[in-house]
């Protein structure tokens, strides 16, 4: 009921230094420890303020970089050096899925994957706010068409409003693919840092996409001639083709994209970097890396 004095130790300390012991006591040792014990351990202990001291405990072992807070998991330490809302456009096959899962390791981001997110919707015995157009969402996937603007907004809006996506960044992956879906975004508030485009010729992207296996228990996905599964029976025996990974599916999908992405392209022209997905994977990582390493810094600069 009395207002805690934090000077407590201090002042048991002058009391019993007032009293008067024989030198030769055999209990002076014993004395002098607990003497220390009331200076120096038991005032770290006694605070006004616990709630305040079990804070200041936890951040000493933090360390300097800033670090997400992951509901229990280890967090993985967030990258400064790049910009942290990201959307990475490119065709079917232009290796989009391959180069953003690479910024969401090394940097500590959210890939968001468009494709993902609508096989996770159609695969799912969970339902959700999509599951009465799941009909819709499997036959455009089958035939190569995009979704409409409003499934698919719901989907990426929702996952954007994710506790990780807020505090840790994000990469698009794939989206917005047309411009109504640009607005959605901005009518949302969502504002991505930079536009990256990854440009693959049509010939190329067709030939990447007919070699394509997914790993049908893992989602890992191999090439039969860029990067062939290991010879084990268990995971051959796994391997399957995508519905959406053939000649005929591709064309459209192509045809598609070539349709819409000049108008995303012109919406975010302020924000919009390009580079080549030709070449080999390291070697556009390299190039992402620096692209966006580069206007990091000229947007601290202004």
């Amino acid at each position: 009921q009395q207002a805690c004095h934090c000077n407590r130790p201090q002042a048991n300390y002058n009391i019993i230094m007032k009293t008067q012991l024989h030198p030769t006591s055999g209990a002076l040792p014993l004395i002098h420890f607990l003497l220390l014990s009331l200076v120096f351990v038991l005032p770290s202990l006694v605070t006004c303020n616990p709630a305040a001291a079990a804070a200041t405990k936890s951040q000493s072992f933090l360390p300097s970089q800033n670090k997400a807070k992951i509901w229990g998991i280890v967090p993985k330490l967030i990258d400064s050096s790049i910009p942290k809302h990201i959307i990475v456009m490119g065709g079917p096959a232009s290796g989009k899925g391959t180069q953003c899962q690479k910024l969401a390791d090394k940097y500590g981001l959210v890939h968001i994957s468009s494709g993902d997110l609508l096989r996770q919707a159609v695969s799912s015995s969970e339902g959700g706010p999509t599951a009465p157009h799941i009909s819709t969402i499997k036959q455009c996937m089958e035939a190569g068409k995009l979704i409409p603007d409003n499934l698919m907004t719901r989907l990426i809006l929702d996952r954007l409003r994710s506790r990780d996506c807020q505090e840790r960044g994000y990469i698009l992956d794939g989206y917005p693919r047309t411009l109504a879906q640009a607005q959605s975004l901005q009518d949302a508030g969502i504002s991505p840092d930079v536009f990256l485009l990854l440009n693959v010729r049509d010939e190329d992207a067709i030939k990447r996409v007919i070699g394509r296996r997914t790993d049908s228990k893992t989602g890992h996905v191999y090439h039969v001639e860029y990067n062939p599964p290991p010879n084990d029976p268990e995971i051959l025996k796994r391997l399957i083709i995508r519905s959406d990974d053939t000649v005929d599916s591709m064309k459209v999908r192509l045809k598609q994209f070539r349709a819409n992405v000049a108008s995303v392209e012109n919406w975010y022209r302020d924000i919009k970097r390009e580079v080549d997905g030709s070449s080999s994977p390291s070697e556009v990582s390299s190039d992402i890396d620096a692209t966006l390493k580069q206007m990091r810094k000229r947007k601290q600069r202004v």
